[in-house]
């Protein structure tokens, strides 16, 4: 198992790791501060200053991860892949958490620790080998 990580886990590796954490910090930061700014300040109602704030993180995310973490020219098949991974990753995370409180009885809090450090593996995986995924060279 450790050769196995030491063959995959390289420097650039574990740089493209570091930036897709930050750029997906940023990204929930400014989902929570859109959200609530919306909701408090400009007394938009909470689940449309939600939709706002999940909105304006989908666009730090896209081209954050885009042109910072995977190095990408972004463009129209970029962005519907982005948003399939995006939205499907939400469905999983709620479909999770349902899962370990209905039927596995766990308690909020480890439901929601599993989901956390769940998703952004699957989101990496999945912006990594298709979303961000490097065009074939035609011949």
């Amino acid at each position: 198992m450790i050769n196995l990580l030491r063959r995959h886990l390289n420097r650039a590796l574990i740089i493209q790791l570091a930036i897709f954490g930050v750029v997906g910090v940023s990204a929930t930061l400014t989902h929570y501060f859109v959200a609530l700014l919306s909701h408090e300040r400009a007394l938009v109602p909470l689940y449309l200053a939600n939709i706002l704030g999940y909105c304006a993180a989908v666009a730090i995310s896209f081209f954050g991860h885009g042109k910072l973490t995977f190095r990408r020219e972004l463009d129209l098949g970029v962005f519907l892949r982005f948003v399939v991974v995006s939205i499907t990753t939400l469905a999983v995370s709620e479909l999770l958490l349902f899962i370990m409180e209905t039927w596995l009885v766990l308690s909020h809090r480890i439901s929601l620790a599993v989901v956390v450090c769940t998703i952004p593996v699957i989101t990496f995986l999945l912006s990594k080998l298709w979303v961000f995924r490097k065009p074939a060279v035609q011949p």
